[in-house]
């Protein structure tokens, strides 16, 4: 594995861990992992919100990089093309991306606008930004 990969990895598990803290402080309680096979989906996080409803997280962002989080576009298309799938199965659960950035302008706005407005997601919150992270008292 090269440094790069490795750094990847790293930074990986330290947002992780910083969207598993933010969620265990708005009172969620934390679950593992679950693959949905027969769509191919891996949801990094199920949790049960305060008011007892599954929440399905997924994780995007890195503490690190010219390109953190939705921003970089392969991620971002990563993102939708799951939402997208996980809006298509009858046992869907609300379905919120955690980021460290949300792209501000370009390609990569418009296709997070056009994927919220099909509802891919049910959110899209970065944990950065304390009004995002508000809506997390919602769910």
């Amino acid at each position: 594995m090269t440094d790069f990969q490795a750094s990847g990895g790293i930074q990986g598990r330290q947002f992780a861990d910083q969207c598993d803290q933010l969620l265990r402080h708005y009172g969620f309680t934390l679950g593992g992992r679950l693959v949905l096979g027969e769509i191919g989906v891996e949801i990094d996080r199920v949790a049960t919100s305060p008011a007892g409803r599954e929440v399905w997280f997924e994780y995007k962002g890195s503490v690190q990089g010219s390109r953190p989080g939705l921003i970089r576009t392969n991620t971002l298309k990563k993102a939708v093309a799951n939402g997208a799938l996980v809006a298509g199965i009858a046992e869907r659960r609300p379905f919120v991306v955690l980021t460290s950035h949300l792209p501000g302008a370009g390609a990569g706005l418009a296709m997070l606008d056009v994927a919220r407005r099909l509802g891919y997601f049910t959110d899209v919150v970065c944990i950065y930004t304390p009004a995002d992270t508000q809506r997390l008292r919602s769910l």
